[in-house]
């Protein structure tokens, strides 16, 4: 890598590209954040829609910059049904892969953000590898693999040098507020001066969260490896109780509160099973990557990007 190669960061706005981004300039990119929000004070970014299905606005950005890298962490599911979840998440994967094969020259590493919903149905115990069958049982896992499998037949035909990470819960600062913990905390941030109440279904599951900057640092060692494997799962590889995470955002923020556990109440998580813990050898092997921040970091860093 040369001191002057780019990154494209699609999707740079969001919850994870913003982390992405920072993953990359420290490593040395120059990361530009191509989404059609706003983009963030003091980050290089470009206005662009990437859910129209024309490849032909990102060819120009592809040909005018020659992205060494281009990240994929396009699109949202929030709100959605499966036919706009559909066009938010497999249009961007299209569309950036007819862009780069218009743009042959560029020579970009395509990496791009699955999910390890896309694995299913998924096990009552024990750690999802890369050989977990692919049968997802939840939309979003569905529509997620459909994307995955657009990227992997443009690998396979050689149309593209990708690789896909599949990624587990990302915890941080700048979480979504419609997110277990973002709603959570933001319940938090808004009774820091009196008592909280937070009612939630039944906190019994198990989940593998990671801290979204240990998933930027994923997305740089994905960029950098040589001939990677085409799927590499990311995650922490150890699951952890949903209910230590509220317990601890609670215990950090400080905030006297009550948690109501109910039938009725929100839904914690939307995945269908009560764990979910993924093997991280690939990534070691492959990436030279593995997580090292803590749950406790993540919580608490998040609670002080609320109240700061």
């Amino acid at each position: 890598m040369s001191d002057h190669d780019t990154a494209f960061v699609l999707g740079g706005t969001g919850f994870v590209g913003p982390h992405i981004v920072a993953a990359l300039c420290g490593g040395g990119y120059r990361a530009v954040s191509v989404s059609r929000a706003a983009g963030s004070a003091g980050t290089e970014h470009i206005s662009l829609d990437l859910g129209t299905e024309d490849p032909r606005p990102l060819s120009e950005l592809l040909r005018r910059y020659r992205p060494a890298v281009v990240v994929n962490a396009a699109g949202t599911y929030w709100g959605l049904d499966e036919p706009r979840m559909r066009r938010s998440l497999i249009a961007p994967a299209e569309t950036t892969l007819a862009a780069l094969a218009a743009v042959p020259e560029s020579r970009s590493r395509y990496v791009h953000l699955g999910s390890v919903l896309e694995y299913g149905p998924l096990p009552a115990a024990g750690r999802l590898d890369e050989s977990a069958p692919t049968e997802p049982e939840s939309v979003y896992g569905r529509v997620k693999l459909a994307a995955t499998r657009v990227v992997l037949a443009a690998v396979a035909d050689g149309r593209t040098d990708g690789i896909v990470l599949r990624v587990t819960n990302s915890i941080g600062p700048g979480m979504h507020p419609g997110t277990l913990i973002g709603r959570v905390g933001g319940l938090l941030a808004n009774h820091r001066t009196g008592r909280a109440r937070v009612e939630l279904s039944p906190l019994s599951a198990h989940r593998d969260f990671i801290d979204v900057r240990d998933l930027g640092a994923a997305v740089l060692a994905a960029a950098r490896a040589r001939n990677p494997p085409t799927v590499v799962n990311i995650g922490a590889g150890q699951a952890v109780p949903v209910r230590h995470l509220v317990d601890r955002l609670i215990e950090i923020s400080a905030v006297p509160t009550d948690v109501i556990e109910s039938a009725t109440g929100p839904t914690a998580l939307g995945a269908d099973t009560n764990w979910l813990e993924v093997a991280t050898d690939t990534a070691e092997q492959t990436l030279g990557w593995r997580a090292t921040r803590t749950v406790d970091q993540a919580l608490s860093d998040y609670w002080a990007s609320l109240v700061t």
